[in-house]
């Protein structure tokens, strides 16, 4: 089905409620692969994806390569925690994909700076259906707006349309708003816990949760 527009979701914060769940397994599974001491907030990275950020970390405490089989073992241990949790919605975020992929003009997708098995998990809790063409993670792309521009190449192809009317980007934190300008792509910023910092830095629209994501007559986000 062609699509004039699309919407690229964050996942963490904005559709589940796990990000302090995915930070505690992120810590631990740092600490389980043999680093000693994490001296920096993650926030404070330059891409905020779990791969680039705990290969900085990684390297930094070990002074060695985040070599191909540490990354895995890293990957195996973050998803066995993170399928510990069955993660709970963020309001309204199920009922709005419902609406999205089967009443209206505008396609979905999925970006995330987590690793790509831990955020099915996350997908799979809240009961989402989705194609493996919609999801992108940080498995192999450290910086977000490769990661959106891939979701967005990957629903080009699959929509067969070379160019959305528009993209808009959801998502709770200052790294998807930043992305979104950077990508030149709309942003509506979700919850309460960054409003503040998503306004200062141009954030436009901010709901409290995804119940207050409506339509009107003609199917346009508002």
């Amino acid at each position: 089905m062609r699509k004039k527009s699309l919407i690229v979701f964050d996942i963490d914060g904005t559709l589940t409620d796990s990000v302090k769940a995915h930070q505690k397994a992120f810590r631990e599974t740092l600490f389980q692969i043999g680093v000693s001491e994490i001296n920096s907030e993650f926030k404070s990275f330059k891409h905020h994806t779990d791969s680039f950020i705990a290969k900085e970390i990684y390297e930094q405490n070990q002074n060695e390569p985040f070599s191909k089989e540490r990354a895995e073992l890293f990957e195996k241990g973050l998803t066995e925690r993170i399928k510990l949790t069955s993660f709970k919605e963020i309001r309204g975020a199920k009922s709005l994909l419902d609406t999205l992929e089967l009443d209206s003009e505008f396609g979905i997708c999925y970006a995330t700076g987590s690793l790509r098995n831990a955020a099915k998990h996350k997908l799979n809790s809240i009961g989402i259906q989705y194609e493996d063409w919609q999801l992108v993670a940080s498995d192999r792309i450290y910086e977000r707006e490769n990661i959106l521009r891939k979701a967005i190449l990957n629903s080009s192809k699959h929509y067969d349309i070379e160019t959305f009317d528009r993209i808009i980007s959801v998502g709770d934190g200052l790294w998807d708003l930043l992305t979104a300008k950077n990508l030149k792509i709309e942003f509506i910023g979700v919850g309460e816990k960054n409003k503040d910092v998503l306004i200062q830095n141009g954030a436009k629209l901010i709901v409290r949760d995804l119940q207050e994501l409506t339509f009107n007559g003609n199917y346009h986000l508002i």
